[in-house]
């Protein structure tokens, strides 16, 4: 093999890893953020002063 292909096979494993890992990150944001939409809304509907005081 020569250099040559050496270089190009190495290249295309290093974007490969940054590609992955970039859409691995992305993946991960968008769960974060559903995670974080969805704990607002269920803070938004258990917001305080909207519930009947306490019977006990």
């Amino acid at each position: 093999m020569s250099g040559d292909q050496v270089f190009l096979i190495e290249m295309v494993l290093v974007f490969g890893l940054v590609l992955a890992w970039a859409v691995w990150e992305l993946t991960s944001l968008r769960r974060s953020r559903k995670r974080d939409q969805a704990l607002e809304a269920e803070r938004a509907r258990h917001a305080e002063g909207q519930h009947r005081p306490d019977q006990g």
